[in-house]
């Protein structure tokens, strides 16, 4: 290794598709590695498992790494944590997500890693679960704010939030937008080939969600307001792309409300840009969302979006200037932001070119881990920060 290169960790808890996952393996492939070293840990199954594998220098699977709470393999893999930190000796380890950034943060302390940073691309805790719960997850996090010199956030709101709830402070974090990777959203489109390859009838609007199918994205909530949508414009397909625990229940659902042929389950693909470029509006339903990714790559190709106004949304989702807002799980009022939009070419335009412009100035990826590297070397360079504990 060269001598000026430094050596960091990246770790995230899991490889499956989402937007912390295509954030931080778009970090660690952009890294600079005239500057860098780049280790990545995580666990190893999900579909970006390979990607995850070719874009860093070394991946180390850490197979108990898994979401929810489960003691055994938590103590096991906080153990496997301090052994690989103590046997690699990172200069620098940075954190992704809920569960790695607690057990993360924590192993790199107890190992004596001297920079510990912390991206919080959403929260695990929200307003739709059991108090005693959410503030479990809140004490979890006050409790490994100590374990950590910087945190980023992917929004300004969560970074307001946090800060509300004594997760950090101003001084010692800083919000960089989760960047995407422009080359994949600039090809040529031949959105009548996408068309013709689905089996949409000439003439009809597409409205596509792309997403998990789970509770946290809610598409049930969606499918109710197109079938109020649909009442005034048949001729108008729901596309839902992705899959999740939710698919059986909302197949009967969309057999219940007589939407068999106009609501379809495209589960995971790749070819999304194509699809969503290829659509008139994207819409999402979810009740807690860090960013929301797939809506932002939406808004880069310059489609019209409705979208709730919850968490960091709103801060690029402006309503009828970049796109429309609903409470989040008001299905009347997300219905009518649909028939709005369906009714109204002219529309669809302008809210799409102001998405995408103001989009292409704030998501770059090559941006983005300029601004990562920037806190890197403040914090090697600044006594202050490297020894700060909040």
């Amino acid at each position: 290794m060269a001598e000026q290169q430094l050596k960091i960790l990246h770790l995230i808890t899991h490889l499956g598709i989402g937007g912390a996952q295509d954030n931080t393996l778009l970090t660690v492939e952009k890294h600079d590695r005239q500057r860098y070293c780049v280790h990545l840990a995580a666990n190893p199954t999900g579909q970006w498992k390979q990607r995850a594998q070719t874009v860093a220098d070394t991946f180390h699977p850490l197979p108990n790494l898994v979401v929810p709470i489960h003691p055994l393999q938590d103590l096991i893999t906080l153990f496997s944590l301090v052994k690989l930190l103590r046997r690699e000796k990172f200069d620098l380890v940075h954190t992704h997500s809920s569960k790695a950034g607690i057990l993360g943060r924590w192993a790199a302390k107890i190992a004596g890693v001297p920079h510990i940073v912390h991206t919080i691309h959403g929260f695990a805790f929200h307003d739709f679960m059991a108090n005693w719960k959410r503030q479990l997850y809140i004490n979890l996090e006050q409790i490994s704010r100590g374990c950590t010199n910087f945190f980023i956030t992917v929004s300004e709101l969560n970074r307001q939030e946090a800060l509300g709830l004594g997760l950090l402070d101003l001084e010692h974090s800083q919000t960089v937008y989760s960047g995407i990777e422009f080359k994949n959203l600039n090809k040529q489109f031949d959105d009548d080939r996408t068309r013709r390859h689905l089996g949409i009838p000439p003439n009809w609007q597409v409205v596509v969600m792309v997403g998990r199918l789970d509770a946290q994205k809610a598409p049930h909530y969606l499918i109710e307001a197109f079938a109020i949508a649909v009442q005034t414009h048949p001729q108008t397909l729901l596309l839902l792309v992705g899959d999740g625990e939710l698919k059986p229940q909302l197949e009967q659902q969309v057999a219940r409300l007589g939407l068999t042929s106009q609501v379809r389950f495209l589960g995971f693909r790749e070819d999304v840009p194509d699809i969503v470029n290829m659509a008139n509006i994207f819409a999402l339903s979810s009740l807690w969302e860090g960013l929301g990714r797939a809506m932002t790559e939406a808004m880069l190709l310059g489609k019209p979006v409705v979208v709730p106004a919850i968490y960091g949304i709103p801060e690029i989702v402006h309503h009828q200037e970049t796109g429309l807002l609903f409470p989040a799980g008001n299905i009347q009022q997300l219905a009518e932001q649909l028939i709005y939009l369906l009714q109204s070419s002219t529309e669809q335009v302008r809210l799409g070119q102001n998405a995408q412009r103001l989009t292409r100035e704030l998501f770059d990826a090559d941006h983005m881990v300029q601004q990562i590297e920037a806190i890197y070397q403040r914090l090697l360079q600044s006594p202050q920060l490297a020894t700060h504990v909040n």
